[in-house]
């Protein structure tokens, strides 16, 4: 089970029972200890994507391993990340959780150029709408005005200079202060009253509110299952979908959320990537049979910001599998 990683002080522990309600991970040889995380960090794994994969896949390539950076944790990934803890003296488990983030994060500021940079800039520019920022890999004057932006609404010290707790937060979407992050958005869903969150407790994984309440208290959100490998796993809803989830709302739009994390999808699902939502009723239609209110809803949401190729109804789906509602989808 996919699980943030935490650390009550200082306290070393075995790194074999670090992982909680994780897989069973690599025998560690007797008397290696290690010290976990000290921050709650998203764990990834084979199967996720997203923009946080991006940022992993780019962080892999800085510390020398060779790599696709498309967002897809697949094979590939999986092999640099073992190779990459193995090499760290870290558990060889293919699983990014605290000890892996961190070690594989570096302090970036202004004048330095690599590909830590273009983690940082694909954050900013894609995950928190920054775009004026060039993912280019080079630190300049602009890449520092965002981060000073980003540092300043999130409570983080505002000195331009990229390190463990501004990393936690582009990665997290996280913060200790500001105001538009990833729980207080959960939050204004929450009091929103155009905004009806499902609540079967049949739903596999998590039903739509309690992925919403998650958030607002800043944990992740339950996953539903497509196979056994992705049973129980958890993910941060993303900021992108959780804002196009109110801007639905405030555009005047009334909808029932069937969907979210939960439910049982393709593998590499957005919704397991937190990046979607599944809509039931639109403006009092329900769309559980093909009908215009399918078009309306989709339409809405593309403009809302949802990806259109991955924004399926009735009508755009040539698997058939959008019949009784419409899928929207962030990146």
């Amino acid at each position: 089970m996919q699980k943030s990683w935490m650390l009550v002080g200082l306290t070393l522990v075995l790194a074999a029972c670090g992982a909680r309600n994780t897989a069973p991970v690599a025998a560690v040889p007797s008397g290696t200890m290690t010290a976990q995380s000290v921050l709650s960090w998203q764990a990834l794994r084979q199967g996720d994507s997203g923009r946080d994969v991006v940022t992993l896949q780019y962080l892999l390539r800085h510390a020398g391993q060779t790599l696709s950076v498309d967002g897809a944790f697949g094979s590939g990934t999986d092999t640099a990340v073992r190779n990459f803890q193995r090499a760290n003296g870290l558990t060889v488990d293919g699983i990014v959780g605290g000890n892996t983030w961190e070690k594989l994060i570096v302090t970036v500021r202004q004048g330095d150029s690599n590909n830590a940079v273009r983690a940082v800039q694909d954050q900013l520019r894609s995950g928190y709408g920054y775009g004026g920022v060039t993912v280019d890999g080079v630190f300049g004057s602009g890449t520092n005005t965002a981060v000073r932006d980003f540092q300043s609404k999130r409570g983080l010290s505002v000195d331009g200079v990229v390190g463990l707790n501004t990393w936690h937060a582009l990665v997290t979407g996280s913060s200790t202060g500001g105001t538009g992050t990833t729980s207080s958005l959960a939050s204004q869903i929450l009091n929103n009253g155009r905004i009806t969150l499902g609540t079967s407790s049949s739903t596999s994984g998590g039903n739509p509110r309690q992925n919403i309440v998650d958030t607002a208290n800043g944990l992740a959100a339950r996953r539903g299952c497509a196979s056994d490998a992705n049973c129980g796993l958890t993910v941060y809803l993303k900021r992108s979908m959780l804002q196009g989830m109110l801007a639905l709302a405030n555009a005047g739009n009334s909808f029932y959320v069937t969907s979210i994390a939960g439910g049982v999808h393709s593998t590499y699902s957005d919704h397991y990537a937190g990046l979607a939502f599944d809509i039931g009723i639109w403006n009092g239609v329900s769309l559980s049979s093909p009908n215009s209110a399918h078009t309306a809803a989709r339409n809405a949401c593309i403009a809302a910001g949802s990806d259109p190729s991955q924004t399926f109804n009735a009508y755009n789906d040539p698997t058939g599998g959008h019949k009784n509602h419409v899928h929207c989808a962030w990146n």
